[in-house]
């Protein structure tokens, strides 16, 4: 079968089968990837933060590829299984790793949060994927079941493979319901028949150690020069493996690339995506989308418009300079202004260091920290007041991605023999403990330590006022 070649800039070429590259990566739902940047406004502090959710894809798809193909090798997975059998659980895993991103929205996951979760589950029991889950024996109404914790953009990507790709995935051999399972961390198959190869493939791309996470860490290292991540991808790769009841595990053979991989995970969130001023790049775009959808009583972005029109960043940011031009006395004008000319107000700490100099009572940081951000909206209100700024001028925030912390990639399996343990249950960080996320203030330059000195006496007068 003749393919085609991609030269990505972190997996070298990736090679792509004719009848994919027809059928799903040569259309427009897909091709609107490429105008979708990886991390939002991170641009603005890493300017070669330019990349986008088409060529993710084209990485995710390349790691499941190498990573299947190298389960298939290993005796114990292929035992009792054909060769046609581990091809088209291949094929499904390989059709679901590309499309897994299909369904994000314009400006990642800031766009999200103006997508209707509950119209997209609506649309999706219409579209049969919920009874053909209900019909697998999966208990769709838990409040942690398959449709209820999908993020939106997964949601909208099951919707947008139904709606576009199904006979395109038919004729490639693959079920669609079964690749919407797969993004949404299930196999339909596996739940009906018990195809351990069909459960095994969705764990390559949705679970503690899935194919999209490591393309994303990498990707996102190498692409904003941060390079803070020092990961032996092939030693990876092989050190996937299948345990018997237990799934898809690494094995301990791997130690050191999972400790390089782990750490460099948590250093590329603190260093980048948690990043004092990308937190407040990213916050600031999402507040323009806020202002825009309040002025002109719209939502900026929505499933029709992204199934419909491939609605992209470039759309979006448009919408967004179109309508702060026609309103120059708005909100929206002051911050895209602010936007447009990268005009960052001043943060009052930078990193956990100035955070623990800046914050008077060191004796209970997380107390602070809680307080913090559970009376952010008040504390914004009060301390403009207290400065004499416009509300919008001052900021608390912790992050702009907070479901993206990575304390969850602790749980990691790490295959020993028959089992698998946590890998952090191996010893292999000693004593170590990572830096936890804190909350910024940010204010205009010039009010930094009136604003310091405001929230410890405030923090003080609330802790007095509390029961003893």
């Amino acid at each position: 079968m003749s393919s085609k070649q991609f030269k990505d800039p972190v997996h070298g070429y990736v090679e792509v089968a004719e009848p994919i590259v027809k059928r799903l990566i040569d259309t427009p739902a897909f091709q609107r990837q490429r105008h979708v940047r990886q991390l939002s406004a991170t641009y603005l502090v890493y300017p070669s933060a330019n990349h986008t959710r088409f060529e993710h894809a084209l990485g995710v798809f390349h790691l499941a590829k190498q990573v299947f193909q190298s389960l298939r090798s290993q005796r114990r997975f292929a035992a009792g299984a054909s060769e046609a059998h581990l091809d088209a659980v291949e094929d499904t895993l390989k059709c679901a790793a590309l499309l897994h991103d299909v369904g994000h929205p314009p400006l990642s996951h800031l766009g999200e949060h103006h997508l209707d979760a509950a119209d997209l589950r609506s649309r999706l029991d219409d579209a049969g994927l919920v009874g053909a889950f209900e019909a697998a024996g999966i208990d769709v109404g838990r409040a942690d079941g398959p449709f209820r914790r999908a993020s939106p953009h997964e949601l909208l990507g099951c919707l947008v493979i139904l709606t576009t790709y199904s006979a395109d995935l038919r004729e490639l051999g693959v079920d669609p319901f079964e690749v919407c399972a797969y993004i949404l961390g299930y196999s339909l198959t596996y739940e009906r028949e018990g195809d351990r190869h069909f459960g095994v493939a969705a764990e390559v791309l949705h679970s503690p150690i899935d194919v999209d996470r490591l393309d994303y860490i990498i990707r996102d290292s190498r692409m904003t020069g941060a390079e803070v991540l020092s990961v032996d991808t092939a030693r990876m790769i092989d050190a996937y493996t299948a345990v018997p009841d237990a799934g898809l595990a690494l094995r301990d053979k791997a130690l050191s690339t999972v400790g390089n991989y782990l750490e460099g995970r948590v250093a590329l969130y603190m260093w980048v995506t948690q990043h004092h001023k990308s937190v407040y790049a990213n916050v600031l775009l999402r507040a323009m989308l806020d202002e825009f959808a309040t002025l002109v009583d719209e939502r900026p972005i929505t499933a029709d418009k992204i199934l419909d029109d491939y609605v992209d960043d470039y759309y979006a940011m448009e919408r967004i300079r179109a309508t702060a031009r026609e309103h120059p006395d708005s909100v929206l004008s002051d911050l895209h202004e602010r936007f447009r000319a990268r005009r960052f107000p001043e943060s009052c700490w930078k990193h956990g260091v100035g955070y623990d100099e800046s914050v008077e009572v060191t004796d209970d940081m997380e107390a602070f920290s809680e307080w913090l951000l559970r009376n952010a909206d008040a504390l914004e209100t009060d301390l403009a007041a207290v400065l004499d700024l416009p509300v919008h001028e001052v900021w608390i925030e912790k992050s702009y991605v907070p479901e993206y912390e990575p304390g969850a990639l602790m749980d990691i399996p790490i295959a020993h023999r028959e089992s698998t343990r946590s890998v952090a249950e191996t010893g292999l960080y000693g004593d170590r403990e990572f830096e936890g996320t804190i909350p910024f203030v940010f204010v205009p330059e010039g009010h930094k330590w009136a604003a310091i000195d405001h929230l410890n006496a405030e923090f003080a007068r609330s802790r007095a006022a509390e029961p003893s």
